[in-house]
């Protein structure tokens, strides 16, 4: 890895290989108020990447619907 990229260089690559794997895998990206309406709370972002369940052709399924948790920006 190249230690000397700059900021938008390493932010171009992220959001590339970001933007490869929610396609590889039909997933999406989403980030909501995990407090909305308190806004005494401040902001508690949560971010998820949510894959469909994959069903074969008599409706078995072969993949189960994943939600994966990428944290919280407070």
């Amino acid at each position: 890895m190249n230690n000397k990229l700059s900021a938008a260089e390493v932010e171009a690559r992220v959001r590339a290989d970001l933007a490869a794997v929610l396609e590889k895998w039909n997933a999406e990206l989403s980030a909501e108020d995990h407090y909305p309406g308190y806004p005494e709370c401040g902001e508690d972002v949560r971010m998820t990447i949510s894959v469909p369940a994959v069903y074969g052709q008599d409706g078995e399924t072969i993949r189960e619907r994943v939600e994966i948790d990428l944290g919280r920006f407070v």
